[in-house]
């Protein structure tokens, strides 16, 4: 029992260490970027905003709803094939029924999509 304990005891030296040494530098780094590059503060006139306001507009407008919609799909998108992986990983114990069940859901996906694309959603306009 002892061996496990300072096996542990070596590993939270070493986590502690790491920790300590990365602080340290990413201080450093910060200090050294200061001392060279000095602090700017940028003056922001009219920029375009990532979501296609600018940033001083007086004006209020309307949030482009086909923005949101392409990016919900992405997120679905990229969500199924999160599922999907550990499901492929697995597909050796389930033989057969397992991969058809996954080209299943796999070609429903697809058809979804399809239907997406004919109906023009995926068009950025």
């Amino acid at each position: 029992m002892e061996n496990v304990t300072h096996a542990y005891f070596y590993f939270l030296i070493f986590f502690l260490t790491a920790l300590l040494v990365s602080a340290m530098m990413l201080k450093f780094a910060a200090y050294l970027s200061i001392k060279l590059f000095g602090r700017q503060k940028e003056i922001v006139k009219n920029d375009g905003y990532a979501g296609g306001f600018y940033i001083l507009s007086s004006e209020t407008s309307r949030f482009p709803l086909r923005f949101v919609f392409i990016a919900l799909l992405f997120v679905l998108f990229t969500a199924e094939f999160l599922l999907l992986l550990p499901w492929a990983m697995s597909l050796h114990l389930t033989r057969g029924q397992g991969i058809v069940t996954a080209l299943l859901v796999v070609v429903l996906w697809g058809i979804g999509y399809f239907y997406e694309y004919k109906k023009g959603a995926l068009e950025w306009k």
